[in-house]
């Protein structure tokens, strides 16, 4: 589809976009379901805690590293023009060997820091995916302009499949965590070729534009900065679980904010994916519908989230008894707290992507520190009052504490929709008041 005159209306592209993207992100959760299931008996709980060290640490510098590549092709008025890409992704390029390098130095600080000597093994392998990743097709960023979804869905679901059979055939040999990791650097590589040979657009090419560079670093550094909070926020607190937790309670940990997740992941990248663009479009266009815009997609997003997240409150337990072994049953209660905080921190997160569309890159910063210091804080609060078990709460509580500052901040803009609210708040309430009274929380105080 051309820039200048695509032959379909933003609505059309959006929901066929959003079609596919709900496609292979539920395809992607559900293969991720299965390969959990065969994995989880195939390996240690302690041998998910160590992947998901790994995972947080390229997180981290990959966040830190961020330069808002992708979100200036999508936002910027420029971002169709051939030199502009080029330039794009020969900074993608340096960046990913950026990351690799600091991949390599931190290897066995990490390692010693965790007392987990094979992390200074795994890292480099991952500084080696890092590398790779950074010759990405920029074809990437421009689908995503464009709202065309179905090749890059296509290429990230066939990535991923190829990642768990590699992964479960090595598990199957050698049931330990290089069986993850050299699944996971086998379906970046064949994401990365596949991102060359099967999307459409011109040949990749090295450039280098000093102007278009600054362009990028100009709004790199706010990108930065959020991303920096962002990673503070998500990975880096599985880093800080890590010093906290020992690893199979962190491996615990990690398997039920996936499972607690898996819808909210699914809407969240169709709002980074499909969202952002189209409210970025409808300023350009009709700014006086982007409230309207708004209220309908927090709907969609909030709706089937939160039925899910009702059904993990009082099913969680059940749901792990019946699908996993003795060794991995304390996550069922695990995931029923996350879950209780989920269904109010859902709204704050149903505005993804509106803040960057307005470009009000500032107040979204400042609602990443909020978010932030109630993680932080109430996890730590948690802890100190009921050791391991308050710092779940605590962390869980952080959604319901910061969404009056949510509230507030739309309001102010004319973004605030009672109608989706005020529901959601009251039927939140009385379930979290309901299984407080009414659960056997015996497993909750095991966890020690």
């Amino acid at each position: 589809m051309s820039e200048g005159a695509p032959k379909e209306s933003l609505r059309q592209r959006v929901i066929r976009a959003g079609g596919w993207t709900i496609f292979g992100l539920a395809t992607s959760q559900v293969l991720r379901f299965g390969s959990n299931l065969i994995l989880t008996r195939l390996l240690f709980p302690e041998a998910f805690g160590l992947m998901a060290l790994v995972q947080s640490v390229l997180a981290g510098v990959a966040l830190l590293s961020d330069v808002g590549i992708s979100q200036s092709i999508v936002i910027s008025a420029k971002g169709a023009d051939q030199r502009y890409v080029h330039t794009a992704w020969t900074v993608q390029i340096c960046k990913g060997a950026l990351i690799a390098l600091v991949l390599l130095g931190l290897a066995h600080p990490v390692a010693a820091y965790y007392k987990q000597p094979l992390l200074a093994q795994l890292l480099p392998m991952v500084a080696l995916v890092a590398f790779f990743d950074g010759f990405v097709s920029i074809k990437v960023a421009l689908s995503n302009r464009n709202v065309d979804a179905k090749r890059v869905t296509l290429i990230e679901v066939g990535a991923l499949f190829i990642n768990i059979v590699v992964a479960t055939l090595l598990a199957l040999r050698d049931p330990t965590p290089w069986a993850l990791a050299w699944g996971y650097m086998t379906g970046e590589l064949v994401k990365m070729l596949s991102s060359h040979l099967i999307l459409k657009g011109p040949r990749d090419r090295f450039a280098w534009d000093p102007a278009v560079v600054r362009g990028i670093f100009s709004f790199g550094m706010w990108v930065m900065l959020s991303s920096s909070l962002t990673f503070l926020g998500g990975e880096g607190n599985r880093l800080i679980w890590g010093s906290v937790l020992d690893i199979r309670l962190l491996g615990l940990l990690g398997l039920a904010t996936t499972i607690n997740i898996v819808v909210w992941n699914l809407l969240k990248q169709v709002a980074g994916r499909v969202l952002l663009p189209a409210y970025s479009e409808v300023l350009r266009t009709s700014p006086e519908r982007f409230s309207r815009a708004v209220e309908r997609a927090r709907f969609v997003q909030v709706a089937p989230a939160w039925c899910f997240a009702f059904v993990l409150v009082f099913g969680g337990p059940s749901l792990f008894h019946f699908l996993y072994d003795a060794r991995y049953q304390q996550a069922g209660t695990i995931v029923q707290i996350l879950a209780m905080g989920l269904m109010v921190d859902m709204l704050n997160g149903s505005f993804s992507g509106v803040l960057w569309a307005m470009k009000r890159i500032g107040i979204s910063t400042v609602m990443q520190v909020a978010l932030l210091a109630c993680q932080i804080g109430g996890m730590l609060l948690g802890y100190w009052l009921h050791g391991k078990p308050g710092a779940i709460i605590g962390f869980a509580a952080a959604g319901w504490v910061l969404y009056p500052l949510h509230a507030t901040v739309y309001a102010r803009l004319g973004l605030w929709h009672p109608r989706i609210d005020i529901p959601v708040l009251v039927a939140s309430t009385a379930v979290v008041v309901t299984v407080a009274l009414t659960n056997d929380w015996s497993a909750l105080e095991a966890i020690k």
